[in-house]
């Protein structure tokens, strides 16, 4: 085996409040940007007046080119190597990212018609999405990997990221339908959230940049017992691809993710709809929202539940919450208490793919290692990342269509068109005023209201299934462990005492 210069003792790895911090912070960011751009039908339907289905197509644009840059990006993090580290550099290009989605909901609709919007909109949020969000967020996972390589301390960090994710995500989710309704769904509300939420991200970015420095490939080599050069080795596209097809449990962690973000992204995005038309009244969202701070002393026991349980399994079990918190919502749809009570069940599993959800997709990277020989970090971690993005604008895609099927458009048409306030000043006409200024009148309302309670509910409980079906096939930290042995390791990844080392 190759002599290296220098020795990481895992052993004597710190917790690094700094990098822990530092790293929170970006997730927060991050997070706060995916919210924002899953608020693009929203904000193109009530606030720019265009047609969901238009604005959809335009999602499912950048959707495709999102599929070419994350593997692009991936490996173009596979083949960094400079003197600030793999991964390390490509934070910095957060600061684009947040300029261009500031850019995207400061969209000049007096310049240009509805088809020019639509373009706009689809320019900035492939630019957004597709070109910077790419190579900040996969470049971050690799990021925490090859920073923070004790199990013990990348936990902890990964508690404090979930943290500080749930506070900022929280207080976003409260804060964005406020503002909305206070602006009366007007293009002023998005501007405003997206420059304050664009200056955090962006100064999160460049603090991130100083505190979090990554180990050499040489003292990442001598921890896992690989070559270093073997490590700097450029990977044939097919050589991963064929990584890819004998790593399972990446492929059900994708598929999870996958579905999970659909599930995160839907109820957010349609429950906007959802509390402005069918339940009446949108700032209700907030307060329902502001009730899942409840869950924020969990983030401190789940080091210990997933130590004592398995962190699938213990994910799993909060999915079957989640679905009873949907079976909740749709028997008892009226009162206050039952919307509450179905969105922390709801939400409660975020509060553990927050945590430990960056640790089961370490896993599967040793988990293909040991299995292909291939060490290929950032396209693994684009892999996973495809999904989710994919998924966050299929959303706002599933949804553009849903609506538009149930004639949701002439909703927002009646509103604009005869110059409404917003919808609660229309619905207090009641029927009269629906088959006076809505096309097709009272039917047409309740088929729209339909479709949006379909998105907010069904979807959703059809997701949480498909993810606990996975789960049930999920063994990956019982095969890891096997697999650690067979190649002289213990059962945690940590080397062998013996004589000679």
């Amino acid at each position: 085996m190759q002599a290296y210069t220098k020795k990481l003792n895992v052993a004597d790895e710190a917790f690094s409040k700094k990098k822990a911090f530092g790293f929170a912070l970006v997730r927060l960011g991050n997070i706060l940007e995916g919210l924002m751009i899953g608020e693009i039908t929203y904000f193109a339907t009530n606030s720019l007046g265009l047609v969901a289905a238009a604005i959809s197509i335009g999602v499912a644009i950048k959707t495709a080119i999102d599929a070419i840059t994350d593997l692009l990006m991936g490996r173009i993090v596979d083949s960094t190597h400079t003197k600030f580290g793999k991964a390390r550099p490509w934070i910095l290009a957060g600061i684009p990212m947040w300029i261009t989605l500031i850019l995207m909901f400061l969209a000049p609709k007096d310049m240009f018609s509805e088809t020019g919007l639509v373009i706009y909109i689809t320019v900035m949020a492939v630019l957004n999405s597709a070109v910077f969000a790419t190579m900040a967020n996969i470049a971050y996972e690799i990021h925490i990997k090859r920073s923070i390589v004790k199990e013990e301390n990348r936990i902890k960090t990964l508690t404090l990221i979930g943290v500080i994710y749930a506070i900022g995500s929280l207080a976003l989710q409260m804060a964005l339908p406020a503002i909305i309704s206070a602006f009366h769904g007007s293009q002023m509300g998005f501007v405003i959230m997206s420059v304050v939420t664009g200056a955090f991200g962006i100064l999160a970015c460049i603090a991130a940049f100083f505190l979090c420095k990554e180990y050499t490939e040489e003292e990442l080599a001598s921890y896992g017992g690989y070559s270093a050069d073997e490590a700097k080795e450029k990977v044939p596209l097919g050589v991963f691809l064929k990584s890819i097809l004998k790593n399972k449990y990446l492929f059900m962690y994708t598929s999870i993710n996958f579905l999970y973000m659909l599930i995160l992204m839907s109820s957010f995005t349609t429950g906007q709809y959802y509390f402005q038309y069918v339940y009446g009244n949108l700032g209700v969202f907030s307060i329902v929202m502001a009730t899942s701070a409840v869950e924020l002393p969990i983030f401190f026991v789940i080091p210990k539940l997933c130590n004592k349980f398995g962190t699938a399994k213990v994910i799993q079990v909060t999915m079957i919450v989640a679905m009873i918190g949907v079976i909740i919502r749709i028997l008892i749809p009226g009162m206050l208490v039952t919307q509450i009570i179905g969105y922390l069940f709801i939400s409660l599993p975020n509060v553990f793919v927050a945590c430990v959800g960056s640790q089961i997709n370490y896993e599967c990277m040793e988990y293909g290692r040991y299995k292909t020989g291939v060490v290929v970090e950032a396209m693994y971690s684009a892999f996973v990342s495809f999904a989710q993005k994919m998924s966050s604008s299929l959303s706002a895609m599933i949804i553009g269509v849903i609506l538009s099927m149930t004639n949701f458009d002439y909703l927002t048409k009646a509103v604009i068109d005869n110059g409404f306030a917003d919808w609660e000043a229309l619905a207090a006409l009641g029927d009269a005023g629906f088959n006076q200024y809505v096309e097709g009148g009272v039917d047409t309302v309740h088929r729209a209201l339909g479709g949006i309670n379909f998105a907010y509910n069904w979807m959703p409980f059809i997701f949480l299934v498909l993810c606990v079906v996975l789960f049930a096939f999920f063994h990956l930290e019982r095969d890891l462990k096997k697999l650690r042995v067979e190649n002289g390791l213990n059962e945690d990844g940590s080397q062998k005492v013996t004589p000679e080392n």
